[in-house]
C-alpha cells in the first residue's frame, strides 16, 4: 500500500460514512477524518464538489485516487488493507454481495426523504442559525439558491407527519424481504463469512430511531439478531465515535492517538 495518509471527508450520523469507518477498522487501515457540516451545505462547497461531484459524503483521497460512493471506496480499502477479504473470491457470492448492496440503496432514498422531516431539521434548528443568518451562512459555501431554499424549507416548517409516515412504511416493507432472507439461520448476509453486504446494511438500520422507528427488533426479530451480531464485533463501537464539538478533524483505525 502507498504510504499516503488516507484522508476521508464524512459528516456526523452519515450511514454511509460509517460504513467507511467500519472497514478501514476492520482492514486495519487509519485514516484522517475531515468533518463536514451538512446543515450549512459545507458537501457543496466548490473544492469539495472536485473531490465528489455529487456533493455527498463520504468520499476518500489517497494518493493519486479520489473515491466517492460508499460501496466503492468500501471496496477499495478491502483491497489495500490487512485481514480477511470482505468481497467474497466466490463469483455466485460476489454477485449476491452486490444485490445487497443494491437493495439498500434503493431504500436509500425513503429513508433520506424521512431524515429530512425528522433528523435534518432538529440538526438545523438546533444549531442556533437564525432565519435571517441562514442566506449567509449557506452562501458561504454554495451560491446554488436550491440548497438555500432547501434549507430555509427545513427551518421554517413543521414535519409532514403524512408524508413520514408513507416512508416509514415503505422502509419497513422493505425490511421484510430481509427479514424473509435470514430465516435459514445464516449469521451474515451472504452465510458463514462477513462481507461488504453487512457493512451496508447495518448502519442504515441503526439509524432508524432517527427517524422515529424504535421497534426494529421487535417487528423483524431476525433482523434484531443480526444487528446484536454487528454490534459485538470489535469495529462496531469505534465506527460510531463522533467529534467533539467545533472537531473538525480526528483520526480512526490502527494506530489513532
Amino acid at each position: 500500500m502507498s504510504d499516503a495518509p488516507l484522508i476521508l471527508y464524512d459528516a456526523l450520523n452519515s450511514p454511509a460514512g460509517r460504513r467507511v469507518r467500519i472497514t478501514l477498522l476492520e482492514k486495519n487501515l487509519r485514516a484522517e477524518v475531515h468533518w463536514l457540516n451538512l446543515a450549512l451545505m459545507e458537501q457543496k462547497r466548490p473544492d469539495f464538489l472536485r473531490i465528489n461531484p455529487n456533493g455527498t459524503v463520504p468520499a476518500l483521497c489517497h494518493a493519486d485516487e479520489t473515491i466517492f460512493e460508499s460501496a466503492v471506496i468500501c471496496e477499495y480499502l478491502d483491497s489495500i488493507g490487512t485481514g480477511p477479504c470482505l468481497v467474497p473470491q466466490d463469483r455466485r457470492l460476489e454477485r449476491r454481495m452486490r444485490e445487497w448492496i443494491a437493495y439498500e440503496q434503493e431504500w436509500a432514498r425513503p429513508f433520506r426523504e424521512a431524515i429530512y422531516e425528522t433528523y435534518a431539521r432538529e440538526r438545523l434548528r438546533g444549531s442556533g442559525i437564525t432565519a435571517e443568518e441562514l442566506p449567509a451562512r449557506i452562501g458561504a459555501n454554495t451560491l446554488n439558491p436550491a440548497w438555500l431554499h432547501l434549507a430555509q424549507s427545513l427551518l421554517a416548517r413543521g414535519t409532514d407527519h403524512a408524508a413520514l409516515a408513507d416512508r416509514v412504511a415503505i422502509l419497513m416493507e422493505r425490511l421484510g424481504w430481509m427479514e424473509e432472507q435470514l430465516a435459514d439461520g445464516r449469521p451474515w448476509l451472504l452465510g458463514d463469512a462477513f462481507s461488504l453486504a453487512d457493512i451496508a446494511l447495518a448502519p442504515r438500520i441503526e439509524m432508524f430511531p432517527f427517524i422515529g422507528v424504535t421497534d426494529i427488533a421487535e417487528c423483524f426479530p431476525r433482523i434484531g439478531r443480526f444487528m446484536s451480531r454487528m454490534r459485538a464485533r470489535p469495529s462496531w463501537e469505534p465506527s460510531g465515535q463522533m467529534p467533539a464539538p467545533g472537531v473538525r478533524q480526528t483520526f480512526i483505525g490502527t494506530g489513532d492517538p
